[in-house]
């Protein structure tokens, strides 16, 4: 199973790079041209802008507001426990045609939510964030952020419960409340989860597709590309499939980098019981 579906998927994409376009079958050999056709496309940097700052926003914010909502619904809830952990994970769950029709909505001038709260601080939408270049990012990140900031939670709540009682008692015998309990005890104790949330968040980010494909489709003007929608429109719009197996080969070789830099890092925090136990 591994080597029919992943392996040879891999090694038939890598050799497509290295072979002419526009074809299923293999065509004549072509070496690294699409490698250097790549680095002198301008839209590849724009889309390497987009998909480091998707990365650098969303992954730590989706950490610590979701940490957050974590610790206020176990510690301080004493009931309805279920309801608020299964309303702020909603989102994740829900059918993602569905959020972009809805922001996509909200966004809109004149008549969007959003327009509607604006407009006491003297603002008007004259035109959606989604088609303005400069915001268009950011509009979709928000979105993203809103999507997926229940899965932190979720992981969050599974770690705030593993921590054991005793150590929430000795926290507070010694006085440690606030920041102090927060950086001392809480934040410590979920390097774990938070290790994890970052390792799937970087490769969340390099996956993104859905969300940008149905809200704006990289535009305006490739303002809101990235890897996911420039592959599909190069490889299954254009035809260009050489093009777009480069394109494959690059974000796969950038997401096999930033793993085993994140595991090096991450092995490197561990104390000596812990690499013994490893």
């Amino acid at each position: 199973m591994f080597l029919v579906f992943i392996v040879y998927p891999i090694l038939w994409v890598i050799s497509g790079s290295l072979r002419g376009n526009g074809s299923l079958h293999p065509t004549a050999f072509v070496g690294l041209d699409h490698y250097r056709q790549v680095f002198q496309d301008p839209v590849f940097w724009r889309v390497l802008l987009n998909m480091f700052l998707w990365g650098l926003i969303t992954i730590p914010v989706q950490m610590v507001i979701g940490g957050t909502i974590a610790y206020l619904i176990e510690r301080h809830t004493t009931r309805s426990k279920t309801f608020f952990r299964v309303m702020f994970f909603l989102p994740v769950i829900t059918n993602v045609s569905v959020i972009s029709i809805v922001w996509s909505q909200m966004y809109a001038p004149y008549y969007g939510i959003i327009q509607h709260y604006v407009k006491f601080v003297g603002l008007q939408l004259t035109t959606s964030p989604l088609g303005d270049p400069s915001l268009v990012i950011y509009a979709l990140i928000l979105v993203n952020i809103w999507q997926w900031t229940g899965f932190s939670m979720i992981m969050y709540v599974a770690g705030l419960n593993n921590i054991p009682s005793e150590l929430w008692d000795a926290a507070k015998i010694d006085g440690a409340y606030g920041w102090r309990l927060a950086m001392g005890v809480i934040v410590p104790l979920l390097s774990p989860v938070t290790r994890s949330l970052l390792l799937l968040g970087v490769i969340g980010t390099l996956q993104t597709f859905p969300i940008v494909h149905l809200m704006t489709d990289g535009g305006p003007d490739h303002a809101s590309e990235i890897f996911g929608t420039y592959i599909f429109k190069q490889g299954f719009v254009i035809g260009d499939l050489g093009y777009a197996s480069a394109l494959s080969t690059l974000v796969l070789l950038i997401a096999l980098v930033l793993t085993i830099i994140q595991i090096v890092a991450f092995g490197a925090q561990l104390n000596p019981n812990q690499k013994r136990l490893a």
